[in-house]
């Protein structure tokens, strides 16, 4: 039975000592390993992020677009606003009713 062990114990023993030997390079693969690893993780994030910039980007782009058609509104309206206001107080006008409008037909 010790000879079955004896190889497997053999074998542990030349393991060990090859990792003692080469230690410097063991500790530099591993670093090595762990650094391609998170130069996947930031490219990842890093897509995501630029993803999501280009989102924003557009959002800024439609509310953008939202405002200046707002303001055109507003000032539309306000244009109406001023030109009654104005009917109203230097023309003396006012809102047309069924009393003081004139029906013309034409023949």
């Amino acid at each position: 039975m010790s000879n079955g062990n004896l190889p497997n114990t053999h074998l542990l023993c030349l393991i060990a000592a090859d990792l003692r030997q080469h230690f410097f390079s063991v500790v530099l693969g591993i670093l090595i390993v762990c650094s391609a690893i998170y130069n996947v993780y930031t490219t990842h994030e890093t897509r995501g992020l630029v993803t999501q910039i280009d989102r924003l980007a557009q959002d800024k782009d439609d509310l953008m677009m939202e405002w200046r058609n707002l303001l055109i509104e507003e000032n539309t309206l306000d244009e109406h606003s001023r030109i009654r206001r104005i009917a109203l107080k230097q023309l003396s006008m006012s809102q047309a009713t069924k009393k003081n409008s004139v029906l013309v037909e034409l023949r």
